[in-house]
């Protein structure tokens, strides 16, 4: 067995870092310093922007009268905001501003503070000008996009988000010699990071991770659990729902009549046909039986019934 007998070499100098582990036995700096650079590029906490609300402005294209920016130029400043936290969220900020100024991270005020104090936002360029600012700040990981998100909050612009406090890593292998032996690899480890942490402990954080997941390996949690009978059911179940969430009655094969008279009780999709349920269609206005029967045909044609 091939032991771990080697001696890490560090260096920081603000946010940058450099890290020489040697003598490695001959593959494994690569294999390592892939594993690294890839855990800390993707893997690692950090905290973001990712909904903004600028009164004023509905959507991004907007302008503010008295104010230099455009919404669009004062979200993109927002998102190079960086903040030292990693647990917990969301958190409010506010910026609420009045009058000629230089606007900066240092004026936000609120639940968490910004590490980067001296980051532009804007300018508000007249005295009767002001500058009102909600956003919201989440901890996550890696890249967010916003078409990913199912949850959006009301009145709010929702932003792509960049968690990682990583903004570059480079790794390098050379051969090393101990010895009159020359087959063993240097890992040189660069890591710059945003401020939010230093590259010491996310380099930790990076290893500690990598080893979780090696040790999980046949640990017997890995074990597969088997499926039940029940549990199948289930999952096909969810599937079926949310499919049904997804066929508006316009695509049934019914009379516009009967589709008009539905869309007034506010049924739209097939799985509203499905929660009223034949008793109360027979109830509503404009579906009589006959509609009901074709009702019924269309549902059919899809293995669904209506009870």
């Amino acid at each position: 067995m091939i032991n771990p007998n080697f001696t890490t070499v560090k260096l920081e100098e603000g946010n940058y870092g450099k890290f020489v582990l040697e003598p490695l036995p001959q593959g494994f700096g690569s294999s390592l310093g892939h594993a690294l650079r890839r855990t800390l590029l993707s893997s690692l906490k950090g905290a973001a922007v990712t909904n903004v609300k600028v009164d004023g402005a509905p959507h991004l294209f907007t302008t503010i009268p008295g104010v230099k920016e455009s919404v669009l130029d004062i979200v993109l400043n927002l998102k190079q905001l960086k903040f030292n936290v990693t647990e917990g969220g969301p958190f409010k900020i506010k910026i609420n501003v009045k009058g000629a100024k230089k606007v900066t991270a240092a004026d936000i005020e609120g639940e968490v503070d910004p590490i980067n104090r001296d980051l532009y936002i804007g300018e508000v360029s007249d005295d009767k000008g002001k500058l009102n600012i909600e956003a919201t700040v989440e901890v996550g990981y890696g890249y967010s996009a916003v078409d990913e998100r199912e949850k959006k909050e009301f009145g709010f612009i929702p932003v792509d988000a960049f968690f990682s406090p990583i903004e570059k890593v480079n790794i390098k292998v050379e051969e090393a010699r101990v010895g009159r032996k020359a087959n063993f690899d240097k890992l040189t480890v660069e890591v710059w990071t945003d401020g939010s942490v230093t590259p010491n402990d996310a380099l930790r954080n990076a290893t500690t991770l990598l080893s979780s997941y090696f040790s999980y390996i046949l640990s017997g949690s890995d074990a597969p659990v088997e499926s039940t009978a029940a549990s199948v059911e289930e999952e096909k179940k969810e599937v079926i729902d949310k499919k049904l969430f997804e066929i508006i009655i316009d695509e049934l094969n019914l009379p516009s009549r009967v589709i008009n008279a539905l869309l007034r009780e506010k049924i739209e999709t097939v799985a509203d046909l499905i929660k009223a349920g034949r008793g109360k269609l027979a109830e509503m206005k404009g579906v009589g039986k006959k509609s009901i029967q074709l009702i019924e045909e269309e549902l059919k044609k899809m293995d669904i019934s209506l009870d």
